[in-house]
């Protein structure tokens, strides 16, 4: 289709070529673009990124387009600005309101003088919630500054807890730097994102004492969300059932599988061995095919470390942690461990599909449409039912370990046989054992993740930014 036959469909209303002509316009800006129709006569346009996408660059360039679909439809167009992974939208706007009559299509003079003073306050509101943005950035997640009649109303979201009382008086003194005469109090509201709970609810005059007591009870872990209970119940039955019944264990063994070979295939790359993980279909199961060590592989690895470093280089926490891993790969290399690493990543890498995937049920994260949560547990309860089971019967079953150590053919021995033969001074059953306490752990990981989220998560939040806040 022409260019201009899409934009003529955009311009009507057409959601695909809304959507598509959105997709080219945010691209640059590293914004996926999605349209949903949530009732008659209502799009919404959701704009994802690895970062809270910017709401002043969605306006700059949806402008426009508001332009023409105020004049040729009348639809509600919402749009929403949420991170990749997340549900809960970061900032919401609204653009068109089913403009309907000729009236509201083509607002009078006198309409629009009206609406002049909104945009100056609109203007100093966000010079307001730059500011505010810089004072919180080492525990903010975003914030919403909305003016009132004699009164500001802040709604900030928030990944840490600091003292409530910090935070009335970090707004306060942000404020005394605008010139606000119309302003006597300001509503302040503190969310807490992983808890999904509001840490605080106040006001307090603008030029006043703060409130010398705000009784809430500081939350310390993050609940269930309610219907993860009834996800996780019917995803771990499922995933039993699944698991008893010989055909659909032999097709979903092929999900473990493939994350099993992935696995040897990243440490493969991340020690300078080109590699490709592939299924075997002479002796079932997978293969991952390497080549020999290629040194460019590594100076590119450690480029990209360098930059990520120049990147990160007012964040010491990053750099430490950038120079504890390159120093523990070179040592690996240089020891030989190098190995070890490569053969025990595929098991290692399916118990971790046991966490994520159970982490990610609990805290519904990348759970777009319904069931998606239902999903993940079910991958999570047969991850953790095969790998307990093959484990377990290493160690128990004489006939099992007999049969695992003829290898593929007699030719290829599996990992953990060439663990115990070329590394480790321990039996098989041995280091099976050890495989199968890890496995143990990674649901009781999972859920400790989950339930703590606020002790670990702002500290993860904080590696991720380039200039954090002290």
């Amino acid at each position: 289709m022409k260019e201009s036959d899409l934009r003529q469909l955009a311009e009507q209303g057409n959601p695909q070529a809304i959507a598509q002509v959105l997709r080219q316009a945010f691209q640059p800006h590293q914004i996926r673009v999605m349209l949903k129709r949530v009732a008659d006569k209502h799009l919404k346009i959701q704009l994802e990124g690895f970062t809270t996408p910017d709401q002043a660059i969605a306006k700059q360039i949806l402008a426009p387009w508001q332009k023409i679909w105020e004049r040729t439809i009348t639809e509600t167009f919402t749009v929403e600005g949420l991170r990749f992974g997340e549900v809960t939208p970061d900032w919401e706007w609204t653009i068109v309101a089913g403009l309907l009559s000729p009236a509201e299509r083509e607002p009078s003079p006198e309409a629009l003088s009206a609406q002049e003073p909104p945009q100056k306050t609109a203007l100093k509101n966000d010079a307001l919630t730059l500011k505010l943005r810089q004072l919180l950035a080492a525990y903010l997640w975003s914030i919403k500054v909305t003016p009132s009649a004699g009164a500001l109303v802040i709604k900030l979201t928030v990944i840490d807890q600091r003292d409530r009382q910090d935070y009335c008086q970090i707004i306060q003194e942000a404020l005394q730097h605008f010139s606000l005469d119309d302003v006597e109090k300001v509503y302040l509201n503190v969310y807490h994102r992983q808890q999904q709970k509001y840490l605080l609810k106040t006001c307090f005059p603008l030029h006043g004492a703060l409130p010398s007591q705000i009784s809430y009870q500081r939350p310390r872990s993050r609940p269930l969300p309610p219907d993860t209970p009834q996800a996780l119940l019917i995803g771990g039955g499922l995933g039993l059932i699944l698991f008893l019944l010989p055909p659909s264990r032999f097709i979903l063994n092929t999900f473990l599988t493939l994350v099993h070979e992935i696995g040897h295939a990243i440490a493969y790359w991340l020690f300078g061995y080109p590699a490709v993980p592939s299924f075997d279909f002479i002796f079932g199961g997978g293969i991952t095919l390497a080549l020999g060590r290629a040194s460019i592989i590594l100076w590119l690895l450690y480029g990209a470390i360098a930059y990520l470093a120049w990147q990160y280089r007012r964040n010491r926490g990053t750099l430490i942690t950038l120079a504890g891993l390159t120093l523990l790969q070179i040592l690996l290399i240089l020891t030989g461990w190098d190995q070890i690493a490569i053969i025990a990543m595929g098991h290692l890498l399916e118990i971790a599909a046991v966490f994520i995937c159970l982490y990610f049920a609990l805290g519904k994260y990348f759970c777009h449409v319904s069931g998606e949560q239902t999903l993940y547990a079910l991958l999570a309860s047969f991850s953790f039912l095969e790998n307990s089971a093959f484990f377990g019967q290493l160690m128990t079953s004489e006939t099992f370990r007999i049969a695992y150590r003829v290898g593929k053919g007699g030719l290829l021995d599996h990992d953990l046989v060439r663990l115990t033969q070329d590394f480790f001074s321990m039996s098989l059953s041995t280091l099976a054992g050890c495989f199968l306490l890890l496995t143990l752990l990674a649901p009781v990981l999972a859920f400790g993740a989950f339930h703590w989220e606020s002790l670990w998560v702002p500290r993860f939040y904080r590696l991720c930014q380039p200039s954090p806040k002290s």
